[in-house]
């Protein structure tokens, strides 16, 4: 009997999971590590809540196409291959990349005058993605209840439309991107907003202000033009007739990597929905490094790990910065360093150097999580600041491009850090100089630990909140009701600049009238006086 009982309940919690599961498109394009994996965790997530997640990967970067970070296997994966034209124009933006160690990427017209080959490089995997009839056809026929798009790669938009999906949620591996903002209708104030690129805090001088409005104009510019373009493929090849500009503010919520006590303060909306550190793992005791790992860091008391990211590589960085890397090192004979180094074969410059372990992968997160570990080097690549973060470790940032000098900025508010420009990487006193003071000084230790204490207890709990507000938009479908209607404004309706200039006008006639009134009084009364002489 107890049996039968048993039996019943299980099936009756079946058939509720099945009645709440909902089959979900996840739009995941594989370039930038970072991106991938931010994806990832929202597809792992989504999975694990119990719904039917498949992943549409088309592929930009061929080395990330084993690297996509899914931990579940259930997870349905779809790869559109990158062509030998996209393998071409990919080869063309890792030159660019690896001169961005020394190119100028602080000054946004300098940036406008050597634009990233980004552009035709998303644009042709994206008409790879749209001729791709059969795998859309596939697609199509899973009748899908909703779709998740990063606007990182709008290509995404032009899909979901074709596919006729319902309700689509757009998400964020970074904190803000600024094409996405002004879609939405989110107020950009580039006044004490810096915007994505930008490489100041929220405290501007009156140029740095400047600067970070023309920032905004590129970034904005940049990635629209990526969209526009494939927008026009889409309706060439598709029959897609509305653009991303459209498709993109339907989304029922924007859900963002960023956690609002580590961000800067700044204007939003209430679909824009946090779920910063979705992709870190915060439970120090399940996290164990590997033997090989863990010997290292018991060879000295004191260890630090250097990483500047997966798409700016270490191997690619000037043989001058390479030798002044190494000259530092010599300088902390004490402190083992470990290295994420792409070129395990590039042994001129690093022969002799007996503190340093040079790795092509390194777990990042276990080894913030490790007390051994005493500081980070690193580029400032939001995923790393946010595990930096919230692991509680004191570190040296030298951005190098992107969002980079703003995660450096928006971190260094907080006390536990120093930032050195990618010019300083020359300089290898400099740089043991300011490694050695974020070791030392318990200050930044102490600055660290408190923010990650403050992180680590927020009343928000990124993966609940992903799968909620998943759930609630694959059940209600477009919410058009959140969607703000400044955003359909123009200029001078959004300002009041109408308002302001019909209340210009009145105030200028009331006050032109009273004054001539005035003088008109002055002129009668001062005339009517006659003066007679003897």
């Amino acid at each position: 009997m107890r049996m039968l009982v048993l039996s019943a309940l299980l099936l009756l919690l079946a058939t509720f999971n099945v009645a709440d599961s909902y089959k979900i498109l996840v739009y995941n394009n594989l370039f930038g590590h970072s991106h991938i994996k931010f994806l990832a965790a929202v597809a792992d997530t989504l999975t694990e809540a119990g719904h039917d997640v498949t992943v549409l990967m088309p592929v930009i970067d061929v080395a990330q196409r084993n690297r996509t970070v899914l931990k579940n296997l259930s997870i349905k994966q779809i790869f559109i291959e990158a062509d030998d034209e996209v393998v071409e124009i990919y080869g063309q933006t890792s030159k660019f990349l690896a001169n961005l160690w020394t190119a100028e990427t602080k000054n946004p017209i300098e940036m406008y005058m050597n634009p990233a080959p980004i552009v035709p490089l998303f644009a042709k995997q994206c008409d790879k993605v749209m001729k791709s009839k059969d795998i859309l056809e596939q697609l199509k026929a899973e009748e899908f209840d909703l779709a998740i798009a990063e606007p990182f790669d709008s290509c995404s938009y032009g899909v979901i439309e074709y596919l006729k999906i319902p309700a689509h949620v757009s998400v964020l591996s970074c904190a803000r991107m600024d094409h996405a903002s002004d879609v939405i209708g989110q107020l950009i104030a580039p006044s004490y907003v810096p915007s994505t690129q930008s490489v100041y805090s929220d405290r501007m001088t009156m140029y740095e202000r400047l600067m970070n409005f023309l920032q905004f104009q590129y970034g904005r510019n940049l990635f629209a033009t990526i969209g526009d373009i494939e927008a026009a493929n889409a309706k060439k090849l598709l029959g897609i007739e509305r653009t991303w500009r459209e498709i993109l503010p339907e989304s029922s919520f924007l859900l963002t990597n960023h956690i609002p006590i580590l961000e800067f303060p700044a204007p939003t909306l209430d679909k824009i929905i946090p779920i910063g550190g979705l992709s870190v793992n915060t439970d120090k005791k399940s996290m164990k490094l590997e033997h090989y790992f863990d010997t290292m860091v018991s060879m000295r008391k004191k260890n630090v790990i250097i990483s500047f990211g997966s798409v700016i590589q270490s191997k690619d960085m000037p043989v001058e910065l390479k030798k002044s890397m190494v000259e530092m090192m010599g300088y902390m004979s004490d402190v083992t360093f470990i290295w994420k180094y792409e070129d395990l074969a590039d042994k001129k410059h690093f022969c002799g150097v007996l503190n340093l372990n040079r790795i092509e992968w390194i777990p990042q997160n276990e080894l913030l999580a490790d007390s051994r570990v005493d500081a980070f080097i690193t580029h400032g690549g939001l995923a790393s600041v946010t595990e930096l973060a919230m692991m509680g470790k004191p570190a040296v940032v030298i951005p190098i491009f992107a969002d980079q000098g703003r995660n450096a900025e928006m971190l260094k508010r907080h006390g536990g850090v120093e930032i050195l420009q990618k010019t300083d990487l020359s300089n290898a006193k400099l740089l043991a100089r300011t490694l050695r003071k974020v070791m030392e000084n318990k200050k930044y230790r102490q600055n660290a630990e408190k923010l990650a204490e403050q992180m680590n207890n927020m009343p928000t709990d990124p993966k609940k909140t992903l799968v909620s507000h998943v759930e609630f938009a694959a059940k209600f479908g477009k919410l058009p009701h959140m969607d703000p209607y400044g955003r359909h404004q123009n200029f001078f309706e959004y300002y009041l600049l109408d308002i302001i200039s019909i209340a210009t006008v009145v105030i200028l006639t009331i006050t032109y009238t009273f004054v001539k009134i005035c003088f008109c009084m002055f002129r009668r009364c001062c005339g009517s006086r006659k003066v007679k002489f003897e």
